[in-house]
């Protein structure tokens, strides 16, 4: 990465955490006045850190000091679930003063544990290849089209076998779909391995043969339900439509803002369509373990209980098409 590149994605996060900030201050203020006593909430809380500070640095042995943060925990405790009580009763949604990030794995800073956030990697990818004449169009993203020259003939150990083969007995899988298309699948793997050409080419085959289905980015997606959920549009049909389509595919889970509104559309949508024995393709960049951390336990559970899970492996195809030309 070039040192022009790092400094126009670094300003990126600079802006994103900017609007954080920003939007945390307007959401305070919204909540203060709607419930003023939030505020006296958060002055106690900040009052008492204060005090076990002191405390903290007067005691002269181990009990006081234990003592003393055994009475701020009790206090803290308890002005936390009154605070949340008064959030949770006016409507918002319950992380609504704290989850103001874009990317909640970093908190918009680009970097977990001293590496590169996914969404780092994903931004640079989007940076190196907005303006690349390489860059592919959904129109032709079909089973037609799709090449396993990208993935390589050597044995892969973990594999037992290698990616080429490997990902030919994942791209079978996508093919013979259409013709059946029954079941849940959980596309994972790194960015650039073909998980969304494979969704886009289901999507036109599906169609091809007559059944109706829907292919949407997480972001849009998840973005229009909470709009239409708290009556900023008026988009029952488009909700229709993810509920009830007889194949639903969600491409990119991951890049909506991930919150209790956009987790509560999420678990609504796959334990709908679960019950009515509607499949759902779904794509991620995350790993099995990141979507256990950043959604719900029941979400967690669905997946891994009802869904198969198809792995995608091999080095970033937009890559390979760029160094070889």
């Amino acid at each position: 990465m070039t040192p022009e590149l790092y400094r126009e994605i670094m300003q990126v996060y600079n802006e994103r955490q900017t609007r954080a900030k920003r939007l945390s201050a307007a959401r305070e203020t919204e909540v203060y006045s709607v419930i003023p006593r939030v505020r006296e909430i958060d002055g106690e809380l900040l009052s008492l850190n204060v005090k076990l500070a002191k405390m903290m640095g007067f005691a002269s042995d181990l009990n006081e000091r234990k003592k003393a943060g055994e009475t701020l925990k009790e206090k803290t405790t308890s002005l936390l679930k009154e605070k949340a009580y008064l959030i949770a009763e006016k409507g918002y949604p319950a992380d609504y003063l704290e989850n103001v990030y874009i990317c909640p794995l970093c908190r918009d800073t680009g970097f977990r544990e001293n590496e590169r956030c996914s969404c780092f990697k994903a931004l640079e990818r989007e940076k190196m290849y907005s303006d690349s004449p390489m860059k592919s169009e959904n129109d032709n993203e079909t089973f037609e089209t799709f090449s396993l020259d990208y993935y390589s003939d050597e044995i892969n150990p973990k594999l037992k076998t290698s990616e080429r083969k490997y990902m030919e007995k994942v791209y079978n899988i996508c093919k013979r779909f259409p013709e059946n298309p029954e079941g849940n699948m959980l596309f994972t793997g790194r960015p650039g391995l073909g998980k969304s050409f494979l969704c886009h080419a289901i999507t036109k085959a599906v169609l091809d043969g007559g059944t109706d289905a829907v292919c949407e980015s997480a972001f849009v997606l998840f973005d229009r339900l909470i709009k239409n959920r708290f009556g900023k549009e008026d988009d029952n049909e488009y909700k229709d439509s993810i509920f009830n389509t007889p194949l639903l595919i969600i491409d990119d889970l991951g890049t909506e803002n991930i919150n209790s509104a956009s987790s509560a559309e999420f678990f609504n949508i796959i334990n709908y369509r679960l019950i009515n024995k509607k499949p759902v393709i779904i794509s991620t960049n995350f790993s099995l373990s990141d979507i256990k951390q950043l959604y719900s336990e029941r979400i967690f559970s669905r997946i891994i209980g009802e869904y198969r899970i198809v792995s995608f492996f091999g080095s970033d195809i937009r890559l390979l098409k760029r160094k070889r030309g």
